[in-house]
């Protein structure tokens, strides 16, 4: 954007007497973000400036030495703020305000004598030209105009050999309020106002003052960056990167097929093959979370041999945890077996990981003891094959369930039950584990919500809770005492205090279902404890300023008021110290200030770290693959790396373990991708897409492999050709936003596609969209109708309070 401004010089009348001159014309073109550099700094034009100065002489007067300046056209790059700034304020100019109108009409007069008797009050002319611009440093000109326009017509004391320097230098003074005139004062002046020329800055001033120009020059030297400085998000709807929305969309086309490849008759109709190969590569998928969950929907089984291995046989959508920890929703309803999820992978295997052995690709599963309470089927599952032939061993590796730990050699353990499975593909999804043995005794005290098995035990705790606070003990109507009436009141809010630490989505979530969960029990109407109504009370803990830090400011800020108006209890800026069996003690980072709390229940919802077998990979792999907070650094083709060469791309890290470094478009650095649900089903797709169509993982970048002279060019190979991927291409991570709830049927909506935000919205509308977007999010058909007779079933009849 670029603004032109005419100024015509004439005199103002208050000024001190000087010959006539010749007419003036400027004509400055001056980039907006430069004109705020400028008054900024007080430097001169640099940069996208043309400042060009011509002076038509209309007539030539006698001119004496003092005040001598020649007529000739002339070519200059003008400092129009520094020297007359700092000469009659003393201080550098302030950061300029953004216009709220977005466009505001500029008037600037220069002045000069257009009657060659100067002392004619008729002989002064004023030209003047008024630009409309949009730029919105042009308030913060104005405003310097009329912050110098009292020294105009008293300007302080200066030497005479100052004067004549900034006369022959055509510096630039302000006469009054509306603009700035050449400088020239009379020869009486001079000598009458003579004083000490100013000090003149150090070296070290100057490389400074430089210094900080030229970062400031590069924050607002383009429209990015200059919204960067503003805290404004920098894309727009042009930066959308539509290549790579084409790409997602062919490639939705080809999962559509190859996710049925050996599920329909037995056939692969994209590899023209009647049977599925006979040597197949064996994939150990570790996890059935996210990314495991998208791997072996789309694998085609038709190529690959698929184990997976869990401590779970079930998939679940953990974003409704929360709402299955009130009966909002019930546990089944969002959960998929996955042995449904892909009928037709060879084997699953219900174990834990606790040792790899990377030379020799093979992984020790210790498998989960499947015994009921007349131990009808202990022990079966470690000895009976599979078809992978493992081979069984007794070892004394016991992965402790109370310690989240992997113990080695504890004979008085005994040995467990630990098989080894081998693979020509590692992947590896074991996801990640609640964080709270940070704080001392948040491991042993506090409920976590990662897994359906967290969000059933926090559910009955809830329910325990009530019941617990409903006990004729803290009733105030079985004291006589007043003081016993209060300690029992007291006690009674104590067991239904729910502190809920961390203000991530899982948190907020929690808190507003909590809240919904309470009203609707304790309603006055037909409330079930309604007797509890004035004691229940949730407590929300957060170590930042601002909840729901992933988000954009002003839907941080309605979260913050939406909480606080269902009267959740909003603790900010301050940390968990320690948590007891009936209390917790936290730390206010403003204050210093510790204080212990009472509560009922605690929730950890504020961190996570990598499971034990992340540290037991890492400690096989070479020391460039451990990344930042226990993860594993992997390339754009998800690949950690290996001690050999040879190993080279069997093992593909995914979701919460992965750390893959990623550059947005107007970032100055790459940073690593959040460890989202996004995230992790996105690079599930990725690895089934890289091994279905056959890449040779060792290459880099991996490549197909050449056809042998048997093999014909099979439909699948054909596509990747025309669409030119010979190649595989890196991970591309396209985020759309994101959801969060916050009670009271309200939802927080920030839909963006990749980088780019579509909108931001709140309220009732959104929570109709995060509802919409969650039901299409579900694992399968059957989920969907289970969610929504639930959801059906909570409105006509409220949540559930049974304790099975």
């Amino acid at each position: 954007m670029t603004g032109q401004m005419k100024f015509h010089q004439i005199q103002d009348p208050q000024a001190a007497k000087i010959p006539q001159q010749s007419k003036t014309a400027l004509t400055m073109t001056l980039d907006p973000y430069e004109q705020q550099y400028q008054q900024f700094f007080g430097t001169g034009t640099n940069g996208n400036s043309n400042v060009n100065i011509n002076q038509n002489e209309a007539s030539q007067t006698e001119q004496t030495p003092e005040n001598d300046m020649q007529a000739s056209d002339t070519s200059a790059a003008m400092d129009p703020y520094q020297s007359q700034w700092e000469q009659y304020s003393g201080q550098p100019a302030s950061p300029a305000p953004t216009s709220s109108q977005g466009q505001t009409g500029l008037q600037i007069q220069l002045q000069q004598p257009s009657d060659p008797n100067p002392s004619s009050s008729n002989g002064w002319e004023t030209a003047s030209t008024t630009t409309t611009t949009t730029d919105p440093y042009e308030l913060q000109y104005q405003q310097l105009c009329n912050q110098v326009s009292a020294y105009s017509s008293a300007p302080p004391a200066q030497s005479q050999t100052q004067s004549q320097t900034q006369a022959s230098s055509n510096s630039w003074s302000p006469t009054n309020g509306a603009g700035y005139s050449n400088q020239q004062q009379p020869t009486q002046q001079e000598t009458v106002m003579s004083e000490p020329a100013e000090a003149v800055p150090s070296k070290q001033e100057d490389e400074e003052e430089e210094d900080r120009g030229d970062e400031f020059l590069r924050m607002v030297s383009s429209e990015v960056a200059y919204k960067k400085l503003k805290g404004e998000n920098p894309y727009a709807l042009t930066d959308i990167d539509i290549s790579l929305l084409i790409q997602r969309f062919l490639d939705n086309i080809e999962d559509a097929t190859q996710k049925n490849n050996g599920k329909t008759k037995g056939q692969s109709k994209l590899r023209g093959e009647e049977s599925p190969k006979e040597e197949r590569k064996t994939i150990l998928v570790l996890g059935t979370g996210w990314a495991a969950h998208a791997f072996v929907k789309l694998a085609s089984t038709y190529d690959l041999r698929i184990v997976v291995v869990s401590p779970v046989n079930h998939f679940v959508f953990t974003p409704m945890l929360a709402s299955a920890a009130v009966g909002t929703v019930e546990y089944r309803s969002m959960t998929e077996p996955i042995r449904v999820t892909n009928p037709y992978i060879d084997n699953f295997v219900e174990g834990r990981a606790i040792g790899v052995d990377v030379a020799n690709r093979k992984v020790a599963v210790q498998l989960t003891k499947l015994s009921t309470v007349t131990n009808t089927f202990k022990g079966i599952a470690s000895d009976a094959p599979c078809r992978l032939e493992p081979e069984p061993v007794l070892t004394n590796i016991i992965y402790d369930e109370e310690s989240n730990s992997i113990q080695k050699d504890a004979a008085a353990q005994g040995a467990g039950d630990v098989i080894e499975l081998s693979y020509d593909h590692l992947i590896c999804t074991v996801g990640t584990a609640a964080r709270s043995s940070i704080v001392p005794g948040a491991k042993d005290y506090c409920f976590n919500l990662k897994t359906s098995q967290d969000s059933k035990r926090l559910r009955t705790a809830i329910g325990e809770a009530l019941e617990f606070a409903s006990r004729p003990d803290v009733q105030e109507y079985y004291y006589a005492k007043e003081e016993d009436k209060i300690v029992a009141q007291t006690e009674r809010q104590r067991r239904v205090r729910i502190a809920i630490v961390g203000g991530g989505p899982t948190g907020v979530e929690l808190a507003g279902e909590m809240s919904d969960f309470f009203r609707q029990i304790c309603r006055s109407s037909d409330g079930a404890y309604q007797h509890l109504k004035d004691d229940i009370s949730i407590m929300l803990i957060h170590g930042g300023a601002e909840v729901l830090p992933a988000m954009d400011e002003g839907l941080r800020n309605r979260a913050l008021v939406a909480l606080d108006d269902q009267g959740v209890e909003l603790r900010l800026d301050t940390r968990l110290k320690e948590v007891g069996r009936d209390y917790i003690k936290i730390f206010e980072k403003s204050t210093g200030d510790e204080e212990t709390i009472p509560v009922g229940v605690t929730v950890w919802a504020a961190g996570n770290a990598p499971v034990p077998f992340v540290a037991e990979l890492l400690s096989q792999l070479p020391e460039s693959a451990a990344g930042p907070g226990g993860r594993i650094n992997v390339d754009e083709w998800l690949r950690c790396p290996t001690p050999t060469e040879e190993g080279f791309g069997s093992i593909l890290a995914l979701g919460d373990i992965a750390c893959l470094e990623a550059q947005a478009k107007f970032d100055s650095e790459a940073k690593p991708l959040p460890q989202t649900a996004q995230v992790a089903g996105q690079q599930g797709a990725f690895a089934a897409r890289l091994l279905n169509r056959g890449y040779d993982l060792q290459t880099t970048p991996p490549k197909l492999p050449e056809l042998s002279a048997e093999e014909g060019y099979s439909i699948l190979r054909l596509w990747l050709i025309a669409r030119g991927l010979e190649e595989a291409p890196g991970f591309s991570f396209l985020s759309l936003g994101l959801l969060a709830y916050v009670g009271q049927e309200e939802a927080l909506n920030q839909v963006t596609i990749g980088d780019v935000p579509v909108f931001n919205y709140s309220g009732k509308i959104a929570y109709a969209l995060w509802r919409s977007v969650y039901l299409a999010k579900q694992a399968s058909t059957r989920n969907q109708a289970l969610i929504v007779f639930d959801w059906l079933r909570t409105e006509a009849f409220g949540r559930d309070i049974t304790r099975l």
